[in-house]
């Protein structure tokens, strides 16, 4: 809960309370002979007009003039007529700004947007955020596996909130199609999992050189430029990109 409070005449005060959900009028007066025959008031909350007249006893104390729901940031306004006393004085206008800022949620989950092999062994992921739910990012989730649901050889890595929305990964089997997700965590928690991606690392074999096996891409020629494809399979008739 949260008041605005106006001073007005010797002993009077002009209150705008903010209950989180509502917000309320108020008139306050400490001078016990302050007395008003028909105390004119109103206003704007929620974009219409309010108001009303009450009489106002000596030693009334505090008044509650109207409650409204607000749900939405806004300035509400408050006016009072000339009372015609001392205690609660002429004319006055009082606002505040109420802010209704929703409450942050977990993020959107980005888009992943393609995993492009750049090697037999290396290849970039790349994504796109949606958005941070109303919390600045801590970081992503990026998942990679050999299976399209995810299902076995998975491997997880964190990134860090400030990434350019790619990554390199390294080590990777030659000849294999691999399958690419991210999610987006803030303070709030993880995102959804994003759409999928997947590629296929370029062929390759392994050379030993006695004691280290060294992974080498499979290059073809068409008699004018090298092309780097991926090793194939035939199922008899068809021949067919291996992984």
């Amino acid at each position: 809960m949260v008041d605005y409070d106006r001073a007005v005449g010797t002993a009077g005060t002009m209150r705008i309370r903010d209950n989180g959900s509502t917000v309320e009028f108020w008139i306050l007066c400490s001078d016990p002979a302050t007395f008003v025959g028909s105390y004119v008031w109103s206003g704007v909350v929620n974009g219409s007009s309010v108001g009303g007249s009450l009489t106002l006893p000596s030693n009334f104390g505090s008044r509650l003039l109207g409650s409204w729901t607000v749900s939405t940031t806004q300035t509400v306004t408050f006016h009072q007529n000339a009372t015609g006393t001392s205690g609660l004085g002429g004319a006055a206008d009082h606002s505040a700004n109420i802010n209704r800022t929703p409450a942050a949620t977990v993020p959107p989950p980005p888009t992943a947007m393609q995993w492009t092999p750049q090697s037999a062994t290396t290849a970039f992921f790349q994504w796109g955020q949606n958005g941070d739910g109303g919390s600045p990012l801590i970081g992503y989730d990026i998942q990679y596996s050999s299976t399209a649901d995810f299902s076995a050889d998975v491997h997880t890595f964190w990134e860090p909130p400030w990434s350019a929305g790619g990554r390199t990964f390294g080590s990777l089997v030659p000849a294999q199609r691999n399958y690419a997700r991210v999610r987006a965590t803030n303070d709030v928690g993880p995102s959804g999992w994003s759409n999928s991606v997947s590629g296929r690392q370029f062929g390759g074999i392994q050379v030993s050189d006695g004691s280290v096996w060294t992974t080498y891409a499979v290059d073809v020629s068409d008699g004018t430029t090298w092309i780097r494809n991926a090793a194939e399979q035939s199922d008899g008739s068809v021949w067919k990109p291996t992984g």
